[in-house]
């Protein structure tokens, strides 16, 4: 237990919130980082079950996944003036247990900086309003009104994984289906509209 101890005087603090321009900030918990062990010990402890695996850093294994955490770990991968979105954002509004194999990630239209794809994450452009975007532990995302119908939208996504990650962030947003019919319906024209509403139509919309 004394390689937890450390690990929670060196790499868990408390931070408070912040906000950004057209964002509102959620109320931060301890985030995770491995200041102060060697990668040697963090595996020792994990082993030990001291701590678990969250992406590519360790909590305690008494440190529920709060937003901060999770948001730690999404800041760490993020390009700058990005924001989370899609999946990385569902994992982050709690809906889904597993951040996706890429972090996803995407720049508002406009912003001087190119799409791309790494190893690490996935970037893209996308036209978004200031009202469509949060602070979450200190990482811009997607609100849960847009990340909803992001997930709905997204055809690199099965119908079970997309209604699965959509009807989980519904329920914790309290977001119901003929919500997110109004949401998708204010949407300008976009690729994949039948695709979502026919989605939705299986949520019972």
């Amino acid at each position: 237990m004394a390689t937890l101890h450390r690990l929670r005087r060196a790499s868990f603090r408390r931070g408070a919130p912040r906000q950004s321009g057209g964002m509102h900030s959620s109320t931060s918990a301890p985030s995770p980082g491995p200041a102060g062990l060697s990668i040697a010990e963090l595996s020792a402890a994990r082993l030990d079950g001291e701590l678990y695996p969250l992406a590519e850093q360790y909590c305690p294994v008494d440190l529920p996944p709060f937003p901060s955490a999770r948001a730690a770990v999404l800041l760490a991968l993020r390009p700058e003036h990005a924001f989370a979105e899609r999946l990385s954002a569902a994992w982050l509004h709690g809906a889904v247990e597993d951040p996706p194999a890429l972090g996803q990630f995407a720049l508002p239209t406009g912003v001087g900086a190119r799409p791309r794809r790494s190893s690490r994450l996935a970037l893209r452009q996308v036209a978004i309003s200031p009202g469509e975007l949060q602070l979450l532990g200190g990482c811009p995302v997607t609100s849960a009104a847009r990340t909803l119908v992001d997930l709905l939208l997204d055809d690199a996504l099965g119908d079970a994984e997309a209604l699965s990650a959509a009807s989980a962030l519904g329920a914790r947003a309290g977001l119901s289906p003929a919500a997110a019919r109004s949401a998708l319906r204010r949407r300008p024209p976009l690729p994949n509209r039948a695709l979502a509403e026919r989605r939705l139509d299986l949520l019972g919309a």
